[in-house]
């Protein structure tokens, strides 16, 4: 028999044909893991490249302010009373581990971490950034420097990978990695190749190699897609997850270029060997297209339907996740159909010879599978929106009132008068060392967690701003009276550092004014009030047996506190304690649903708010710039003299030692000693214990001894 002109060789046997499907599908299994070993090869596991990409994941402007943050928390750790210079020491840290500074010891580093994961002799891998540390320490060190830390307390670890064990596991690997980069295509290659060779019609084999080239790029891009998904699942808020995310984004996202020339290799290659292919895979792509637009069966329908849900679904959670793998197989569907377009074209004239048979006229019954597959989707689907459409459970706080039985923990409580009570309240609430932006923080934790911890008296200041970048400039018509409260409670250099970073990330003020919780000046730290009254009205759902204050040092109109408390839907849970009348006792407040008292140090809401009271015609207190423990005192200083709530200030005046000295005067000897002879020489119950760190000390111990009940 003459040679096949195309190459062709006898007809092959059936178990020629399970031979040469098994090379087909092994090979592109080869071409797939060959793809991944060789991205591995060039990315991973030469020294200077891995470094170069350690560099760049520390550079990510989210890897270098996850840094800069546990520097700053590391160097307060170190050194506690530098929380008044947190902002400041945030912000040169997040410069300085994102800078050009680090480029060498960085990758010096990372240089160092990789001999240890791929050369014998390594001892644990630790990859650290201690020279940030240095930076900053010496920076404070200028500020500071009879609190500046010692450098080596601030080295900051990228990665902690294990011992000698592990690290003898990634030597293996890396040996495996390093052989299979060059093994793993030529054998699949070979493996292509054989199959062609026992193949009785080896253009189409050559064909059908080329899809499997084009399935194993389809494969590979299906685990990045999955991958992908998962590591946008992490938490870029913690240093671990915004590491993870970067180093994705560096080193593995590069791989779809590799999964775009194989697969466009694979379909190439089709197109080429196959004399019918440019005509089917027209016709396919045709076909396919119509079978999207309106399936013909009603299998395909269920399968249409559960695709399009799980898409959605995939929308929803992770919009970005959804975008990249659209965008790149859409490039590949182009150029496909370019392709088949050109193809078709080509080959117009054989077209009748090999047109698909048309479809059968009678319609294949639904499989369970697809009906199963199918409504699982639509059942998922169904239930994201469910979840996400969900109300956020924040409600008007007077659709939730308390039995009365138990009061603010204590069932003691519940028969005694409101100005009967002593509640634990923290000063300046609103400035909090763990929130972003806060110089001289007085407080640990953000007002939700506080209230958590025992607080029932919230201190706060409401200045009035509008938003600018990341910061909040003060209104104008306030800035010189907050600059001139900022400059002598804080300090000019506090002030002035404040002002240094806000211009560095400010842009120009915008929308109209607000009011925030801030320190004098805002640039020093701010707090959308409506955000804090949205808290306190969800803690307060969330406790219908809980008696609250608000305390406003306010800079603003009333009828402007007034109206963000309206808007927040908390004014009908406000308590209208009337002048000289007597005070409900806590449970009738709580049955009322009237259990929030909101005061105004300066000002009052009037007629149109009457529940918006002036604190200083009900409260008395105590001065509240004591420098050392032997000056406090129980004199008088704000309100009359028969005032029932009295209001005590228990806290020093050094803004250098905050921390320090809350450890000084919040521990149960100090403070239940002030709080009883203040009780002595007031007549009255210290109704409102304010420190500054209330879960520093026995503030809650001191309060529930004032009150007579048991921890």
């Amino acid at each position: 028999m003459a040679d096949d002109p195309r190459g062709a060789a006898a007809p092959a046997t059936r178990g020629r044909r399970v031979a040469i499907r098994m090379l087909l599908i092994v090979g592109s299994l080869c071409a797939a893991l060959g793809l991944v070993a060789g991205h591995v090869n060039r990315h991973l596991l030469d020294g200077p490249t891995f470094a170069e990409h350690v560099d760049e994941i520390r550079r990510d402007p989210t890897v270098a302010a996850r840094v800069g943050e546990q520097i700053a928390a590391r160097i307060i750790t170190a050194r506690p009373d530098l929380v008044a210079l947190g902002p400041l020491i945030e912000d040169v840290a997040v410069r300085v581990a994102g800078g050009e500074r680090l480029a060498g010891p960085t990758r010096l580093a990372a240089r160092t971490a990789h001999e240890a994961l791929t050369e014998e002799g390594s001892d644990q891998v630790v990859l650290r950034i201690a020279d940030a540390g240095a930076v900053v320490a010496a920076v404070v060190a200028q500020v500071a420097p009879d609190r500046a830390p010692a450098a080596g307390d601030v080295a900051i670890t990228l990665a902690d990978v294990g011992s000698q064990a592990f690290a003898s596991t990634t030597i293996a690997v890396a040996r495996v990695a390093g052989v299979l980069a060059w093994a793993l295509p030529l054998l699949a290659l070979a493996l292509f190749g054989t199959a062609v060779v026992l193949a009785g019609d080896r253009w189409a084999t050559a064909m059908r190699a080329g899809w499997a080239l084009a399935w194993a790029a389809l494969g590979v891009a299906v685990l990045l897609v999955i991958g992908g998904f998962a590591v946008r699942r992490l938490d870029a808020d913690a240093l671990g997850g915004a590491v993870a995310q970067a180093a994705w984004r560096e080193m593995v996202r590069p791989l779809w270029w590799g999964v775009a020339v194989l697969g466009l290799v694979g379909v190439g290659l089709a197109l080429a060997c196959g004399s019918a292919a440019p005509l089917v895979l027209e016709a396919h792509s045709r076909r396919a297209l119509a079978a999207v637009r309106r399936p013909a069966t009603v299998t395909g329908r269920v399968l249409r339907a559960g695709v399009l849900a799980a898409v959605g679904v995939a929308a929803v959670l992770d919009p970005l996740g959804v975008l990249e793998p659209v965008v790149v197989l859409g490039g590949v569907a182009l150029v496909v159909t370019a392709a088949a377009q050109v193809a078709g074209v080509a080959g117009a004239r054989r077209a009748e010879a090999i047109e698909p048979a048309t479809a059968p006229a009678a319609r294949e019954r639904p499989r369970a599978a697809a009906w199963v597959v199918g409504g699982a989707a639509v059942l998922l689907a169904f239930a994201g929106v469910v979840v996400l459409a969900q109300p956020s459970g924040d409600l008007d706080a007077t659709d939730v009132t308390g039995a009365g039985e138990v009061c603010n923990g204590h069932a003691e409580l519940c028969d005694r008068t409101f100005d009967e009570v002593a509640y634990v309240a923290s000063h300046n609430a609103m400035s909090v060392a763990r929130a972003p932006g806060w110089f001289l923080a007085e407080q640990l934790d953000p007002i939700a967690v506080q209230l958590d911890q025992g607080v029932r008296a919230l201190l706060v200041d409401v200045w009035a701003g509008s938003p600018a970048g990341t910061v909040v400039r003060t209104a104008p018509g306030s800035y010189e009276e907050a600059r001139a409260v900022a400059e002598a409670e804080l300090g000019p250099e506090i002030v002035a550092a404040a002002g240094r970073i806000g211009d560095s990330v400010a842009g120009v003020p915008l929308g109209p004014e607000a009011l925030f919780l801030c320190h004098g000046l805002c640039e020093t730290g701010s707090t959308p009030f409506l955000d804090m009254l949205a808290d306190v009205r969800a803690w307060m759902v969330a406790h219908p047996d809980e008696v609250l204050t608000l305390f406003i040092e306010d800079h603003v109109d009333p009828d402007r506190i007034a109206a963000d408390v309206e808007a927040a839907g908390l004014a009908d849970a406000v308590h209208h304690p009337a002048l000289g009348e007597a005070w409900p006792t806590l449970a009738e407040m709580i049955r009322s649903g009237r259990r929030l008292v909101v005061m105004l140090e300066e000002g009052d809401g009037g007629e149109s708010a009457p529940w918006l009271v002036n604190g200083f015609e009900r409260t008395q207190d105590t001065p509240y710039t004591f420098p050392t423990v032997d000056d406090f005192s129980c004199d008088a200083n704000r309100g009359p003299s028969d005032a029932p709530l009295f209001l005590l200030n228990h806290w020093l005046s050094g803004f250098g030692s905050l921390v320090s000295d809350a450890e000084l005067v919040n521990v149960a000897d100090v403070l239940l000693t002030r709080a009883r002879q203040c009780q002595d020489e007031r007549g009255q119950i210290s109704n409102f214990v304010a420190v500054n760190f209330v879960t520093i000390g026995d503030v809650q111990q001191a309060v529930d001894e004032l009150n007579g009940v048991a921890a």
